[in-house]
């Protein structure tokens, strides 16, 4: 849990409790939930939190660090404190947050109008498979789908489940009636990454990429999502 692991609360805060009716579930796993924060001593290859400005973090229940000595936990909770009193005193540590990135990203605040019909998506077509694994591993994705299980004892039982969903797979966006919208992979590497960094902000107020890193990491195509942004900064206000 880091900063950008608060940011992510946040995010689903937004989606679940804020955004329209409450989510019940949501809520319920949110109040039983306790916060711990690890502390990274070095930046990953293509993390840039701190151009997002979610390298710190000041909200969480309980930091725990290690050295050669062992494990340490401060804990801020009170409750957490009586269930761990016994093995061993609460201890004062402030922790240790990355203050610089190899990476660095400027996010453009002001892209054009016409950024939607931009050319610079098509190259995305050919070379982005639509394995989803950008979503999957993406921390701030929320969308889902829902999957009807029925049970092999007693056909005429079964429960409807929550399933995390990928907007950059067939089938996401189908709808009634045989329609679907953002059928080529460049309709939809527009709309994740104009989501991450526009979109969403013009409802909220910030921005909901943290910076993290994974999908440049995890990309089987080798799909550059850093690469996406400066070339968005590029046409800022043209």
């Amino acid at each position: 849990y880091s900063s950008a692991a608060q940011m992510c609360i946040r995010d689903r805060d937004e989606m679940y409790l804020k955004n329209g009716a409450e989510d019940y579930y949501y809520r319920r796993m949110r109040e039983n939930t306790v916060f711990a924060v690890m502390g990274c001593k070095e930046s990953g290859k293509n993390c840039f939190c701190v151009s997002m400005g979610t390298n710190r973090c000041e909200e969480y229940d309980m930091y725990i660090f290690q050295d050669e000595k062992g494990c340490y936990v401060e804990l801020r909770c009170r409750e957490l404190e009586e269930l761990l009193w016994d093995y061993g005193q609460n201890v004062q540590e402030k922790p240790t947050f990355v203050e610089k990135n190899e990476v660095y990203v400027e996010i453009p605040e002001e892209l054009p109008d016409t950024i939607h019909r931009d050319s610079m998506w098509q190259e995305y077509g050919s070379r982005c498979i639509g394995c989803g694994r950008c979503n999957f591993v993406c921390p701030t994705c929320t969308c889902f789908t829902m999957q009807d299980i029925f049970y092999k004892d007693n056909p005429k039982a079964g429960e409807r489940r929550r399933v995390w969903a990928s907007c950059q797979v067939d089938g996401y966006s189908d709808i009634a009636g045989g329609h679907s919208f953002r059928q080529s992979q460049g309709e939809r590497m527009r709309f994740k990454v104009l989501h991450k960094i526009s979109d969403y902000k013009k409802r909220f107020g910030y921005h909901i990429c943290v910076g993290c890193g994974r999908c440049e990491n995890v990309c089987p195509e080798y799909i550059s999502y850093i690469a996406c942004l400066q070339k968005l900064k590029e046409k800022e206000g043209k």
